[in-house]
């Protein structure tokens, strides 16, 4: 895909090339570290390219460790990385679930190596309260307006009522308890639409196929909407749909914004998802663990809403598609110099107290 450079010099930037990668092979600091649940999913793929913007306008190659949705196989790879030295590294990471993140940032504290996590953090700890030194930052995405978003565009489309049905992602997980949350939500806001069942789809687009299926013959024509927590259990469901003659008549709802998410709400096969920017989540978890690394910040005299915050999303439909389809093939090239000039100038902001329990 094409890649556009944030920085107000791109023009000078591409014509003084040679000039501006003597300048990044020059960078301070010691390895970018980035670890990721998996290489096969688009979300993964996209993150890792912003994180690797990061690393290029650095002059750096980061070490990637894939986890597979494994923490303990996460820390084991961070005590191996750690074990030949790390002076002022840098992590950024998703710890994979809750019960590994204290572990994930006590082990990089240890080694003095300043951590950015995503997605998962328990409720009960934060980053200034726990290795407040080297734990920089949380950053996610807001899971209950996710949740939120979907229900309120099904309510709209089915002018208030109608028997609905979700698919949610792994429960041990912030986001998906999360997008459950704002499902809840929006039902209050919607009394007409009627939840007949809530299965466990785990992200899986085939277990969220299967899932449909079995509703299907369950409700027949009675079931109206399908509520998945992403858009690969969108994907199955939309699958299952079509071996019917339903896609498109049975509504069906994503997350992520993913490109096959996007495509579906653009052919009408789905209506709606929720955009999240990977590649800019890669760049600014990224950024905000080296500008701790280097010296750029101080951590702990960041105030709380820079240290545990959302990022920006927005719901997508048929009306505003082509806009992110755009952004997905013409993405932008981050540079470090340029978030630095403001790491938070994509935040939602704080992440609020309670968000992060699983109700």
């Amino acid at each position: 895909m094409a890649r556009r450079l944030v920085t107000s010099a791109a023009v000078c930037a591409s014509i003084a090339l040679p000039a501006a990668h003597a300048n990044a092979g020059e960078a301070k600091g010691g390895k970018l570290i980035v670890g990721i649940d998996e290489t096969a999913s688009e979300y993964w793929s996209e993150y890792l390219q912003g994180v690797k913007d990061i690393g290029e306008s650095l002059g750096k190659d980061p070490a990637v460790l894939t986890s597979n949705y494994q923490g303990d196989q996460l820390l084991a790879q961070l005590g191996a990385t750690y074990s030949a030295g790390c002076n002022q590294c840098a992590l950024a990471t998703d710890p994979s679930s809750n019960a590994f993140v204290k572990a994930v940032v006590n082990r990089s504290a240890k080694s003095k190596v300043h951590v950015v996590t995503i997605w998962n953090r328990p409720e009960d700890i934060h980053p200034w309260d726990t290795d407040s030194k080297y734990w920089v930052a949380h950053t996610s995405f807001d899971g209950v307006m996710s949740g939120y978003y979907q229900v309120m565009a099904l309510c709209k489309a089915l002018n208030g009522k109608g028997k609905i049905a979700a698919i949610e992602g792994v429960p041990s997980t912030p986001p998906a308890y999360q997008r459950i949350a704002g499902l809840k939500k929006g039902l209050k806001e919607c009394p007409g639409l009627e939840l007949v069942d809530t299965q466990v789809g785990d992200w899986q687009e085939t277990k969220a196929q299967n899932i449909t299926r079995t509703w299907l013959a369950r409700y027949g024509d009675q079931l109206q909407s399908i509520f998945a927590s992403n858009d690969a259990m969108g994907r199955g469901a939309v699958a299952a749909l079509k071996e019917k003659g339903l896609n498109g008549k049975v509504l069906v709802t994503g997350s992520d914004g993913s490109n096959i998410g996007l495509e579906m709400v653009k052919n009408g096969d789905m209506l709606a998802t929720v955009w999240n920017d990977p590649v800019l989540q890669g760049a600014v978890s990224m950024s905000l663990a080296y500008a701790a690394a280097v010296g750029d910040i101080d951590p702990e005299k960041l105030t709380h809403a820079q240290r545990d915050f959302y990022l920006k999303q927005d719901v997508v439909t048929k009306d505003n598609v082509d806009k992110y389809l755009d952004l997905k093939k013409n993405a932008p090239k981050y540079a470090y110099d340029e978030i630095k000039k403001d790491f938070w100038k994509d935040s939602a902001g704080q992440i609020p107290e309670g968000a992060n329990e699983n109700k």
